[in-house]
């Protein structure tokens, strides 16, 4: 289900992607906007910009999406950046699962069944 968020600066509505509606393709989206440098917090930084250019939708800011025009983050107040930031962390977990601990993450909405 798309979740519609108002970010606390600005006071604009961001409609956040379906859970259910990502693809492999919006991975690799996400891989191709990251900075490749050796820098961690760069990375990090990246990766976060990277997941919210991929799950905007929409948004009622005057600025083209971040899926078309990634630099519009950049034009982000702090706030309303930080806010967003933390309101798609929960994406990381559906988009990169955690592989090496062999356990399946109870907060992905994904159906885990071969059925």
């Amino acid at each position: 289900m798309e979740k519609v968020i108002k970010l606390p600066k600005s006071g604009a509505e961001v409609t956040l992607r379906d859970p259910m509606d990502l693809r492999q393709k919006d991975r690799e989206k996400i891989w191709s906007l990251l900075d490749d440098g050796d820098n961690k917090i760069v990375q990090a930084a990246s990766m976060i910009s990277a997941l919210m250019a991929v799950l905007i939708k929409s948004w009622t800011l005057d600025l083209i999406i971040p899926s078309v025009h990634f630099a519009s983050l950049g034009e982000l107040q702090m706030d309303d950046y930080d806010f967003l930031a933390k309101e798609t962390k929960e994406y990381q977990s559906i988009i990169f699962p955690d592989f090496e601990s062999g356990e399946d993450n109870p907060d992905s909405p994904l159906d885990k069944s071969n059925a």
